[in-house]
């Protein structure tokens, strides 16, 4: 069983608006947990151009296999100039909360014992510079011309929904407000969801759509149906297209 710790120790960046109409193509991608060959699989197959937007939301650690090569094969894409926009997900807080609150004996047990995420750890203890600068600079949601993209969701019983940091990263079971939205859609992981739930939601033209199809979960799971479940998902905004990669780890 997982444990969670929640300190309230939250990020401070928040990225009001991008203008992101100016890019060719749109991409998000959801819950990658890991999955790094299944992730490069992906993005091969959409054929990124200097021009496209990528969009990440979050939890790239935890459960798969590779962790620090997920976030190693985005750090590349930076890199190489591509247009790469990044959120945190619930099991980056977890993590740097439980670098910061625990000794380092038992930081680094949690890590590779129940994270499975030891490539992310120096052998002497503490997170890799480069994964805490990574996580570091991920936000919390971004503000689209015609979307909002969050990794949990939005809690619109307060009156200020976009500073409830604990619903971003964690909401589950929630409504959308297209009033408090002005419209704009919602797309949001966090919450595996099966694969013929998500492209209804796209085909319906619902105010929210789920992303996360639990690319991790490829084989039998106590709580999962994996047999609905186990593809990485990439939405286009523009073209509202779904590409969709089953896990090759």
């Amino acid at each position: 069983m997982r444990i969670f710790f929640y300190f309230n120790i939250f990020t401070t960046n928040f990225v009001m608006k991008i203008e992101s109409k100016k890019y060719n193509r749109r991409f998000v991608i959801a819950d990658i947990h890991g999955c790094k060959k299944t992730l490069e699989a992906l993005i091969g197959s959409l054929k990124l151009l200097p021009n496209d937007a990528l969009f990440f939301l979050g939890d790239y650690i935890d459960r798969g296999p590779d962790s620090i090569g997920v976030i190693d094969i985005i750090l590349d894409l930076q890199k190489h100039n591509f247009n790469i926009f990044t959120l945190r997900g619930n099991h980056e807080q977890d993590f740097l909360e439980l670098s910061e609150n625990y000794d380092q004996h038992f930081f680094m047990h949690y890590t590779k014992t129940i994270l499975k995420s030891e490539n992310l750890i120096r052998k002497k203890g503490g997170i890799k510079k480069r994964v805490k600068k990574f996580i570091e600079n991920t936000q919390l949601y971004f503000e689209l011309e015609d979307f909002y993209l969050v990794h949990a969701g939005f809690n619109f019983n307060n009156d200020d929904f976009l500073k409830d940091e604990t619903a971003i990263l964690n909401l589950r079971g929630w409504k959308s407000d297209v009033k408090k939205t002005n419209g704009k859609k919602i797309i949001h992981g966090h919450q595996p969801t099966a694969h013929n739930k998500i492209i209804k939601a796209i085909q319906k033209d619902k105010p929210r759509i789920p992303l996360d199809n639990g690319c991790v979960y490829n084989k039998p799971h106590r709580y999962y149906d994996f047999n609905k479940l186990g593809q990485l998902c990439c939405l286009e905004l523009n073209s509202m297209e779904l590409f969709c990669q089953r896990n090759i780890e």
